[in-house]
C-alpha cells in the first residue's frame, strides 16, 4: 500500500499532462505566429526600400500609368551669357545669365534651318544634340493641322528662344543664341523636369497633364483642351 501510495504521489495525473502539452503548443502557436510577422515585416522593409529607390515621383506607378516620366540622371543645357556664369541647379527663370533647357519641358526656339518650335516638348539632350516635339502633343497637332513628329538638331543649331512676356498681347523676350551664349551640356541626377498632373474636378475629375513652359517671368503650366493649350497661373521661380 505504501509503495503504491508512493507511486501515486510521483506520476502526473492526467490533468497536468493536458496542462503542458496545452502550453507546448501553445507556445508553438506563438512562435509560429512571431515567425510570420517577422518575415512580413522583412518583406515590408525590403518592399519600402525597393520603392524608396525605384519610385523618383510620388505614386510613380499611378503616374507612369498616365504619362511615362521618371526623375533620372540624363543631360541639361546649360544656355550661358557670355561672361557669366549660370548654375543650373539655381537657375528656374530666364536671367541676365542665362536660362537652361530642361527635359520634358516646353521652349519656343528657333533653329538654323528656320524652323520654330513654339511649344515643342524638348524629348532629349546629348553631348551634341537636342530633340524636341513639333507641339505639345497629337492632340494639339491635329489642331495646328500638323503632324506630331520629333525632330533632331545639333545643338549648335539652336540661334533664337523666345519668352513669352504678355499672352493676351503676344509680347515676347527674344534671346539671339550665336555669339551671345555658350551652349553647355550638363550631366545631372534629374534631368527630365516631368509634367505635373493636375486634376480638374468641374470636369469630371479630368486629369490633365500639364508640361512646364519657361516664360520671360519663370515656368508657368501649358496643358491642352481638345487641341488648344492653355495656361494655369502656377509660376516656378525657383526649383519645386
Amino acid at each position: 500500500m505504501k509503495v503504491s501510495a508512493s507511486k501515486s504521489a510521483t506520476s502526473p495525473s492526467c490533468e497536468t499532462l493536458c496542462a503542458s502539452l496545452s502550453k507546448k503548443i501553445v507556445k508553438k502557436e506563438n512562435q509560429k505566429i512571431m515567425s510570420k510577422k517577422i518575415i512580413l515585416l522583412i518583406l515590408s522593409v525590403v518592399t519600402f526600400y525597393s520603392y524608396s529607390q525605384n519610385d523618383t515621383i510620388q505614386g510613380e506607378a499611378e503616374y507612369r500609368k498616365i504619362y511615362d516620366c521618371t526623375y533620372r540622371p540624363g543631360n541639361v543645357l546649360v544656355v550661358q551669357k557670355k561672361g557669366k556664369t549660370l548654375d543650373y541647379n539655381k537657375s528656374w527663370t530666364l536671367s541676365n545669365e542665362g536660362f537652361v533647357i530642361r527635359m520634358e519641358a516646353i521652349y519656343d526656339l528657333e533653329f538654323a534651318d528656320g524652323k520654330r518650335f513654339k511649344s515643342g516638348v524638348v524629348k532629349n539632350i546629348t553631348t551634341d544634340s537636342i530633340t524636341i516635339s513639333s507641339t505639345m502633343n497629337e492632340n494639339c497637332a491635329k489642331y495646328e493641322g500638323i503632324k506630331y513628329e520629333l525632330f533632331t538638331y545639333p545643338i549648335k543649331d539652336i540661334k533664337i528662344a523666345r519668352f513669352i512676356n504678355d499672352r493676351s498681347l503676344g509680347f515676347f523676350t527674344k534671346r539671339k543664341i550665336e555669339g551671345n551664349f555658350d551652349l553647355i551640356v550638363q550631366k545631372v541626377d534629374k534631368a527630365k523636369f516631368c509634367p505635373y498632373l493636375l486634376t480638374f474636378t468641374k470636369r469630371n475629375n479630368e486629369i490633365k497633364v500639364c508640361h512646364y513652359y519657361l516664360t520671360s517671368q519663370g515656368y508657368d503650366l501649358l496643358y491642352e483642351t481638345n487641341g488648344f493649350l492653355d495656361y494655369m497661373n502656377y509660376q516656378i521661380t525657383e526649383k519645386p
